[in-house]
């Protein structure tokens, strides 16, 4: 059986010997798939809808696997009974929509040898319920199907994962926010916008990135070292010299400008948080051969937000474009372009 390039990538996860189970299973192309080539033994072929249903069912009297197969109508994995399966699938459904179906069957779902989750949509929401509920993301993946690059998630309820997030949960997070930091410290004087409004803000985001590092400096906070990210990071007494040399310029840059300093720190912490769950750091330290792709997406995404807000492409934005603007559209304009400046250096690094 030929498959798409997402349902192969998703099937080629799916561990030898396992039963699993197909939750939303359409056509069941993929454990049909896996039993011809001898893969797996069993497989529960489950969708809320009886024609799709149907359809499985054709396609397994076709291909000849009827004493392998269990076809169940209803909804999620409420069609699933503990010890059932080892391993279950859910793909091609919004990120929020497979949430849901984990949680209503929460204690099986923890029990798995694992989770294969394909979200069509808001795959950050999906990793937040994952972390935040104990399930931890044991690898992600991209996959190319015509014009679009789909995100795999493959999980696995951890009790102690569950233990060191709920006891820290911002660990990680400052782990990773450290490694953003270390991109302008490291890459910002290389990233140069034409207009003066993306560089202001990357100014500004310099000054409040060196103000940080010299406080941990002076704490001396061992996290400022942390080589998982940031293996060329300036060396502390290096940002401290020229924090002493550019400290009094940068403020007074800082005074004469509408934007307020703590905004801007607000608002780079706000998109580094919504990063953390959109850019995992799993797929940074993969480089994947589609993450550069992925993150050229997403800065079209910011670009075109600007241009939707404003009228004005992005490389002809400045100051003055905000004159007609009232200050909730010059808030969120600077929110993007926060966003657009993360990503550029993001896809900077990783060339």
């Amino acid at each position: 059986m030929r498959l798409s390039p997402r349902l192969k990538y998703i099937s080629e996860l799916v561990s030898d010997g396992k039963k699993i189970a197909d939750i939303g299973t359409d056509h069941g192309y993929i454990p049909i798939s896996l039993l011809l080539d001898k893969k797996i033994s069993f497989a529960i072929l489950s969708d809320i809808n009886r024609g799709p249903l149907n359809n499985a069912k054709k396609e397994v009297t076709k291909n000849n696997v009827q004493n392998y197969v269990d076809l169940r109508l209803g909804s999620g994995m409420e069609t699933l009974r503990d010890g059932e399966v080892d391993q279950v699938i859910i793909a091609g459904m919004g990120g929020i929509l497979i949430f849901e179906i984990i949680e209503k069957k929460i204690e099986l779902s923890k029990k798995l040898d694992k989770l294969i989750l394909q979200p069509m949509q808001a795959p950050e929401e999906l990793r937040k319920y994952l972390l935040k509920n104990g399930f931890k993301i044991i690898d992600e993946h991209f996959v190319r199907e015509e014009h679009r690059i789909y995100e795999i998630i493959e999980a696995v309820f951890d009790e102690e994962f569950l233990s060191e997030y709920q006891g820290d949960e911002y660990s990680e997070k400052k782990t990773y926010t450290q490694y953003i930091y270390s991109l302008f410290e490291n890459n910002s004087d290389k990233l140069i916008y034409t207009n003066p409004y993306y560089e202001n803000i990357k100014k500004k985001i310099n000054h409040i990135v060196k103000n940080h590092i010299l406080k941990m400096v002076n704490r001396n906070d061992k996290t400022v070292n942390d080589n998982v990210f940031d293996e060329n990071i300036i060396e502390r007494k290096a940002i401290e010299e020229n924090i002493i040399k550019e400290k009094t310029i940068e403020r007074n840059i800082l005074e004469r400008n509408e934007i307020a300093e703590n905004t801007i720190e607000k608002n780079l912490e706000n998109e580094i948080s919504k990063l953390y769950f959109e850019v995992s750091k799993l797929m940074i330290a993969k480089r994947d051969k589609l993450f550069e792709e992925f993150l050229e997406k997403k800065i079209y995404e910011c670009e075109s937000i600007v241009l939707k807000m404003t009228g004005i492409n992005v490389k002809d934005l400045d100051d003055t474009t905000f004159e007609t603007h009232n200050e909730n559209v010059k808030s969120k304009v600077e929110q993007v372009v926060i966003r657009k400046i993360i990503l550029d250096l993001l896809k900077y690094d990783i060339k």
